[in-house]
């Protein structure tokens, strides 16, 4: 789906992302990261784009982009992604 797809048309509060290729790609975040879809800045991106929350989430923002800069000096760092991300799993979910 591209933006000339959704122009005009129902999906007007839809925002598309896409595959963005810089050459080296070292963690699956970093990835996520360059392409604009992984969690942190999916979460600024709908804090920036909902109007009451630009004022009442600007803390929460604050701390998912101290965190989106953690996890890249750590991937620089370590070559893998912290184990917080890798490790992640949904809470309440029953196996």
């Amino acid at each position: 789906m591209s933006h000339t797809q959704t122009a005009g048309n129902y999906w007007h509060n839809l925002h598309v992302r896409g595959y963005k290729e810089h050459g080296n790609i070292n963690t699956p975040l970093e990835l996520a990261i360059r392409n604009e879809t992984d969690r942190f800045t999916l979460a600024m991106d709908a804090i920036d784009r909902i109007p009451r929350l630009r004022v009442t989430a600007a803390g929460v923002r604050d701390e998912l982009a101290n965190q989106w800069i953690a996890c890249e000096q750590y991937a620089y760092e370590h070559g893998i992604d912290r184990p917080d991300i890798t490790e992640w799993k949904w809470p309440h979910r029953t196996e």
